[in-house]
């Protein structure tokens, strides 16, 4: 509704033996009530939009799925393992690049390897691998490293991944430790990214959960731990964690499958094999990423299918590839289909000059 069809509708009202034409009296004192109501009008399409949950903006999504219990997903910090040239004091900081990080916990008194937890939320401390300096001076210090990440840190859940949460947990009927609700808990866990629901696997009463972390790739042993001990600690089957009394749940990483490709390439004049290989081996890497995003998505039945067709494809998206030939995944041409369990993540790459 525009300001022009608002006055126009209000000085039609007017008696035609009044002088309504722009600029005359009554023009001018209708005027400024049709601009600001041309405005009321904007703001209640503006209103109604953000009352629907699928074209609310992100203050008024967090409202209307509040009244469902539904919150985002906070940001969580990263924690690493560090090894240490001699023990150190629980609460000590040390620095990477631009990220501190801080110990939290003891994991190996001879090794002297601690759990360190990132200080700033979010991604930033994923990909600290290598030598950490202390923040504090700590005497006889010789050495300290990051050596691997246990737990990925998140970012807070952005807008449309929470609004497309929102929507499945309104389907998905997740109550008293139903698939749904295994599911449901288990992805609110820091650090992991999907998740399978195996039911009675091991007959009746039991559940076994297959995990990914939140960076698609198969989760370190402790994180699995971690996992363990929130939904069903041990004595299992008691209550103690998440999952109901007497189900008797088991926790495991997805099982890794190495992807070993080999193909025929032509190059541009000039290059070799060897000038292409990191990126080729990227270009893979992603598409392999792709697939473990799909698991994350499938049920308890289907299966990762990897394509020889895709990778070629991918291969050919590389800079200085004219043309790819020959690609075989672990010895077969065409396809490999995984268990219901399984991930493909990148093996080899062998390049042959066609």
């Amino acid at each position: 509704m525009t300001s022009e069809r608002i006055i126009k509708r209000m000085l039609d009202t007017v008696s035609p033996q009044f002088d309504r034409r722009e600029g005359s009296i009554i023009y001018d004192a209708c005027a400024p009530a049709a601009i600001e109501l041309a405005e009321a009008y904007i703001m209640a399409q503006v209103i109604l939009k953000q009352t629907f949950a699928t074209t609310a903006d992100r203050e008024y999504l967090i409202l209307r799925a509040s009244e469902f219990n539904i919150t985002p997903e906070p940001a969580t910090a990263a924690e690493v393992e560090g090894k240490f040239s001699q023990a150190i004091s629980i609460g000590s900081r040390f620095n990477y690049d631009n990220v501190n990080f801080q110990v939290i916990e003891l994991l190996d008194d001879t090794e002297h390897t601690y759990k360190l937890r990132c200080e700033t939320l979010g991604i930033a401390g994923n990909n600290c691998i290598g030598s950490i300096v202390p923040i504090d001076p700590i005497p006889g210090l010789a050495t300290a490293e990051i050596t691997k990440l246990i737990t990925p840190g998140e970012n807070e859940e952005d807008t449309e991944t929470f609004r497309l949460r929102y929507f499945a947990a309104l389907k998905s009927k997740a109550y008293g430790g139903n698939g749904s609700d295994y599911t449901e808990k288990v992805l609110a866990l820091p650090g992991i990214g999907g998740v399978k629901v195996y039911r009675c696997w091991n007959g009746g009463g039991t559940v076994k959960l297959v995990i990914l972390n939140s960076q698609y790739a198969i989760p370190d042993s402790e994180l699995v731990e971690e996992v363990q001990n929130e939904i069903d600690p041990s004595p299992q089957g008691k209550g103690y964690g998440i999952a109901p009394i007497g189900h008797v749940v088991t926790v495991a990483a997805a099982t890794d499958i190495k992807i070993n490709v080999s193909a025929d390439i032509t190059l541009k004049e000039g290059y070799e094999p060897t000038d292409v290989q990191t990126a080729v081996e990227a270009a893979i890497s992603s598409y392999l990423e792709a697939r473990r995003q799909e698991w994350c998505n499938q049920s308890d039945t289907e299966q990762v299918i990897v394509r020889a067709a895709y990778i070629l494809t991918a291969m050919l998206n590389v800079q200085n590839v004219i043309d790819v030939a020959n690609v075989t995944i672990n010895g077969e041409t065409d396809r490999i289909t995984l268990e219901t369990d399984e991930v493909p993540t990148l093996g080899t790459v062998s390049l042959t000059e066609g």
